[in-house]
């Protein structure tokens, strides 16, 4: 994919609509294999993930950004985390569990005003930039970056067999709001441009299960540089 090629995609993107992530997208049974976001599938599917996030970061402080119903969230406090959310389905909130759901914030993950810079020592973005456009997934970086104090954990879908560095796809047969699926690449790149560096050796333990899909990413300050 060239330049022009490039521009003419990321500008005919449409954003998905909130009222997509309703109750039916989290908790129902649509998904293969019977995948949903209550709170016992995602324990059985998170498996080790929790404790590793603990584990490798030990964070004070952290961000769940677009983090759904917050199984997640729920999963990290259980282990004792000061963990908080944003996501902007309203139905996220109504979902959550009684233990984070005061927790979560609603609003957009590309908003730069919802949350002050450096608030958090640890970001995380897991399974959400795949639902944006490419447009959204720079701002969505950029904020990141700008709310955290030092780490930054995502995951996300990558183009499976990109054919250059700006070459992007879609994955509707699996989810049909998967509308961006980067080269891994790219979007190390857009993290290594709002200044953090990549963290490979914690990428590594993190990715546990060898999927491939895990980027962390420390940002990097003028003291410690």
């Amino acid at each position: 994919m060239n330049i022009t090629e490039f521009e003419t995609r990321v500008h005919a993107q449409t954003s998905v609509a909130s009222g997509h992530y309703d109750a039916e997208y989290f908790t129902g049974e649509w998904r293969e294999g019977g995948n949903n976001y209550s709170l016992e599938t995602r324990r059985q599917i998170e498996a080790r993930n929790p404790f590793l996030i603990k584990e490798v970061f030990q964070p004070e402080k952290v961000l769940d950004l677009g983090c759904g119903p917050g199984a997640l969230m729920h999963l990290l406090w259980e282990l004792g985390v000061n963990v908080e959310g944003i996501d902007f389905a309203d139905s996220s909130v109504r979902l959550a569990t009684p233990e984070v759901r005061d927790r979560i914030s609603v609003g957009l993950v590309t908003d730069a005003t919802l949350k002050p810079a450096d608030a958090y020592d640890l970001v995380i973005c897991r399974e959400v930039l795949e639902h944006l456009t490419v447009l959204q997934v720079r701002q969505a970086v950029a904020n990141m970056v700008r709310m955290t104090s030092r780490y930054v954990y995502v995951t996300t879908r990558f183009h499976p067999a990109p054919a250059s560095l700006l070459d992007f796809t879609t994955q509707f047969d699996v989810d049909p709001s998967h509308i961006t699926l980067l080269n891994k690449d790219m979007l190390r790149l857009l993290f290594v441009l709002e200044g953090c560096r990549s963290r490979p050796d914690l990428e590594d333990k993190l990715d546990w299960g060898k999927k491939g899909r895990v980027l962390v990413l420390e940002k990097v300050h003028a003291d410690r540089s």
